[in-house]
């Protein structure tokens, strides 16, 4: 609700001071101002303005509620639509893959890692967090994402729970080409460029050279797949 004073008034253009709280016929409250206004030529301006206004409001209003009950249906249909069998047996290798993973490494969470380094941050977590900012390790979403909300630490990134170098030059090569669960089952996969087809991750201490090649070499020819 906007009142106007039928006189001018000197000053600002515009002056916007509350002049109550009233009740719409809903129940929810409703604001009143006062608008002062300089001249007759500024009040016919303002007038004409707020339907324009009054029109552009109602139409954002409309636009906003389309685009909710959009992403609502699209919420709800991705949820009523039968998975594709193709999807769901590519999903369940991957699945059978990440467990395998941790199974035969194991994981560190953030706060385990400071603990064992037993780090004076006041913040557990802040180490391996410090850590994984500077790409000396990564990390990964941990399967069970509605139990435990932080990702975790594949195990062989680290020797005494201390990260092992190799891992920061075989991030550098890959740099943002594979996501942190492509990067662990490029570690623990058999590997053409390795001697006798080894697993990156069997030879990250005894022979590191090889495993830093092995990913140069990998990471050029996805990117020239990329491309």
């Amino acid at each position: 609700m906007i009142k106007s004073r039928p006189t001018s008034v000197q000053g600002n253009l515009l002056t916007v001071q509350p002049v109550g709280e009233t009740r719409t016929s809903r129940g929810s409250a409703s604001r009143s101002f006062l608008l002062e206004v300089k001249d007759d030529a500024s009040s016919k301006v303002l007038l004409a303005s707020l339907s324009m206004l009054d029109r552009l409001m109602g139409e954002k209003a409309i636009e906003v509620r389309e685009r909710r009950m959009e992403e609502m249906v699209d919420f709800i249909t991705q949820r009523m639509l039968e998975p594709n069998v193709a999807e769901m047996e590519m999903a369940q290798r991957l699945a059978t893959r990440h467990a395998r993973v941790l199974n035969e490494f194991g994981y560190f969470t953030a706060e385990q890692l400071g603990r064992a380094n037993r780090s004076q941050a006041a913040v557990p977590s802040a180490l391996a967090d410090n850590w994984r900012k500077r790409r000396l390790v990564f990390a990964v979403p941990h399967p069970e994402k509605t139990a435990r909300a932080r990702d975790i630490y594949p195990a062989f990134q680290f020797e005494n729970h201390k990260p092992i170098k190799t891992i920061q030059a075989v991030l550098d090569a890959f740099g943002e080409r594979k996501d942190p669960w492509k990067l662990a089952l490029w570690f623990t996969s058999n590997n053409g460029s390795l001697p006798d087809d080894a697993r990156p991750v069997d030879l990250l201490t005894s022979d590191p050279q090889a495993v830093i090649k092995a990913a140069r070499h990998d990471a050029a020819g996805s990117a020239g797949t990329a491309s």
